[in-house]
């Protein structure tokens, strides 16, 4: 994933780093998930549609519980521990960071 922001929960305090939405590759999509059954959020791999490549055609497996069948994108704001609303905190952390001060 490209842009990955610090979410929190205000209502039950879960906490997640993630991006948001989908990312296109040329071959792929990079897909944020929620899975129903253990309550986290992760980014997986999947084939494009039409797409060649054999190993990402298989269903995305949840790597904390690894089961394919709670799987779903998740939309950003949705907390999958409570279901109230999260924020992204702050800005990009993975946007490189100036080593320099100017005055």
């Amino acid at each position: 994933m490209g842009a990955k922001y610090k979410f929190v929960c205000s209502s039950c305090k879960f906490q997640c780093i993630s991006g948001i939405g989908t990312e296109v590759g040329s071959h792929h999509l990079e897909v944020v998930m929620a899975c129903r059954s253990c309550a986290t959020i992760d980014g997986y791999t999947l084939a494009k549609p039409g797409s060649i490549h054999s190993e990402l055609n298989k269903k995305p497996v949840c790597k904390t519980c690894h089961s394919a069948d709670y799987l779903d994108p998740w939309d950003g704001l949705t907390c999958p521990h409570c279901k109230m609303k999260m924020r992204a905190l702050g800005s990009d952390i993975n946007a490189e960071k100036t080593r320099f001060k100017y005055w």
